[in-house]
């Protein structure tokens, strides 16, 4: 349930709709579309990605100077096209062989 904001008389204030915002999975949604998007910690994980995974996504960024620190603000931020970037180089097909390390550990 989502909480309205309500005038003095019950009503929806001034200028307001009477629904419910749009959720926050939508705006994720809307913003990896757009490559110059941000993209925080708490957004890798609402996309799926475990703890270790968010990590490592994050130090790979650093890497390719693809970490932005705002002043004032202490969260760490990426950009929409250094993660898909990360991912794609990340994905191995039919057309990519694994690194000469060999394969992964799957566990």
């Amino acid at each position: 349930m989502t909480e309205q904001t309500r005038d003095v008389d019950g009503g929806p204030r001034q200028g307001q709709r009477d629904e419910p915002r749009a959720c926050a999975r939508e705006t994720l949604e809307e913003r990896l579309a757009l490559p110059q998007a941000f993209l925080s910690r708490t957004d890798l994980a609402a996309l799926g990605l475990p703890r270790r995974a968010v990590d490592a996504v994050f130090r790979e960024a650093a890497r390719r100077d693809g970490v932005i620190y705002l002043p004032g603000y202490s969260r760490p931020l990426i950009r929409v096209e250094i993660y898909h970037a990360v991912v794609a180089d990340s994905t191995y097909g039919n057309d990519r062989v694994w690194p000469s390390g060999g394969r992964p550990s799957l566990l």
